[in-house]
């Protein structure tokens, strides 16, 4: 839920900072090429050559840049988030054995995190992961369970 309320800020800014380019970009003050825009609608030209092709790019190039870095930042907090979650509930993880096969965590190697809409779910090995994507609600169930107890 929180990765979602992030994204949204991020498109919330985004659109902000790209209405406030557009709108900048249309003149200081409210005066563009001799004549005030309070008192009517934008629906015509401007006079000014290359003005606004070059506002136009520069706004492309900003919303561009902050487009690339939102992505960079959800991309990490993704990431922080998957990492965050592991070390938690790895921490008062429930079972000793591996929801899949039976075997103790660690008898084959060190234990494999699996997350499942936010639910870690540890397996003895890589060779139990086929199964446990098969049907991960089933093993988050047994997590769940076994945590109440």
């Amino acid at each position: 839920m929180r990765m979602k309320n992030i994204v949204n800020l991020l498109v919330t800014i985004m659109v902000g900072l790209s209405c406030t380019l557009w709108l900048t970009s249309c003149g200081d003050a409210g005066d563009h090429a001799g004549h005030d825009h309070a008192g009517h609608d934008h629906d015509h030209e401007h006079s000014e050559e290359g003005s606004e092709d070059s506002a136009t790019n520069t706004a492309n190039q900003l919303a561009g840049a902050i487009s690339d870095a939102s992505n960079q930042m959800v991309s990490k907090v993704e990431q922080m988030s998957d990492e965050a979650i592991i070390a938690t509930q790895s921490a008062v993880y429930p079972l000793k054995k591996c929801v899949v096969s039976g075997e103790a965590l660690g008898s084959m190697g060190e234990s494999v995190n699996y997350l499942h809409e936010g639910t870690l779910i540890k397996i003895c090995c890589d060779h139990c992961k086929p199964d446990l994507e098969k049907d991960p609600a089933k093993f988050v169930a047994m997590v769940k369970t076994a945590a109440d107890k």
